[in-house]
């Protein structure tokens, strides 16, 4: 770009080159200034109002006395102790927690399902301290410490919590429920008894739970029905799958509920009692059978169904 500038009695002409680096170079040069101006300004109006207002300066300024200060960091110390604590509540309470949660797996596991209850998650390696940034660190990286150990807590305690979810679930699908809820009697125990029908020895291998006819008979433990129909000598029969290799059977109903190949829960009515098969009168016969051997179910019933 070329500028002509006419100047003097006699117009005498000028020219002027400007450039784009020209250009650029005044437009730099332009904000600069306004930069420079406004920092000016800026400081000369901070000036004034510590002069006459101090409070309003420190408030734009972000600036606090010695007093103000200290009063801040013992604030965020009391609250950094307060975390600290909660911190230790925390951890405690995960150990006793934990400690509760085995005691509580052991008494409502039979002893006979001891060996095939789920196991702990197989961990391990050297104890390493968690490492420190610094020996003295600020009151900021202390109390991101501590919210860090109490995100960290909360993360154990979920984990925990599964842990327990995924126990009670397998206790609940194992036998050890009573299969009837009302009029609770066992007219004949498991092992050897007199035949009632031809008066000889012979080995009962189940319980009969005497009731009238009609009583609910519910699952003891969650599965899916692996038999629904008639025998010759159980009479209506339900057989639960639990897994494993654990069975449940329910026989003489007078009625079944369940149809095989449905997933029963805990407490679920499945059949009625009755007297059909080889019976002498109404009851329930269960069985509980172990990779196919058949077991006292005496010893593993430690609880009624759950209710939901």
């Amino acid at each position: 770009m070329q500028i002509f500038w006419v100047s003097g009695p006699v117009g005498k002409i000028r020219r002027v080159n400007l450039t784009l680096k020209h250009l650029l170079m005044g437009a730099a040069i332009f904000t600069i200034s306004l930069i420079f101006f406004g920092v000016i300004l800026q400081y000369l109006g901070f000036q004034m109002a510590i002069e006459y207002n101090p409070q309003l300066a420190r408030k734009l300024g972000n600036v606090h006395t010695a007093l103000e200060l200290e009063n801040l960091n013992s604030f965020y110390r009391n609250k950094l102790l307060e975390i600290e604590k909660q911190v230790s509540s925390y951890q405690n309470k995960i150990l006793d927690l934990e400690a509760s949660n085995q005691k509580l797996v052991l008494l409502a596991t039979p002893p006979s399902f001891q060996k095939v209850k789920p196991k702990s998650p197989s961990i391990g390696g050297p104890f390493i301290a968690p490492n420190h940034l610094t020996e003295n660190p600020s009151l900021m990286m202390a109390m991101q410490e501590a919210l860090q150990k109490i995100k960290y807590d909360n993360d154990q305690l979920e984990t925990i919590n599964q842990s327990w979810q995924q126990q009670v679930a397998w206790i609940n699908t194992k036998p050890t429920g009573f299969p009837v809820i009302d009029h609770i009697s066992v007219s004949s125990g498991f092992g050897k008894r007199i035949d009632p029908f031809n008066n000889s020895w012979s080995e009962h291998l189940g319980l009969d739970f005497q009731a009238p006819s009609g009583t609910a008979i519910v699952a003891a433990g969650s599965g899916i029905v692996k038999k629904a129909a008639r025998d010759p000598f159980y009479g209506n029969l339900i057989v639960i799958d639990h897994g494993n290799g654990i069975e449940s059977r329910y026989a003489h109903g007078s009625e079944l509920l369940a149809q095989e190949g449905a997933r029963v829960q805990r407490g679920q009515s499945i059949a009625r009692i009755g007297s059909t098969g080889r019976a002498t009168g109404p009851h329930l016969h269960f069985e509980v059978l172990v990779d196919g051997k058949l077991i006292d179910p005496m010893n593993i019933l430690i609880s009624g169904p759950v209710v939901k």
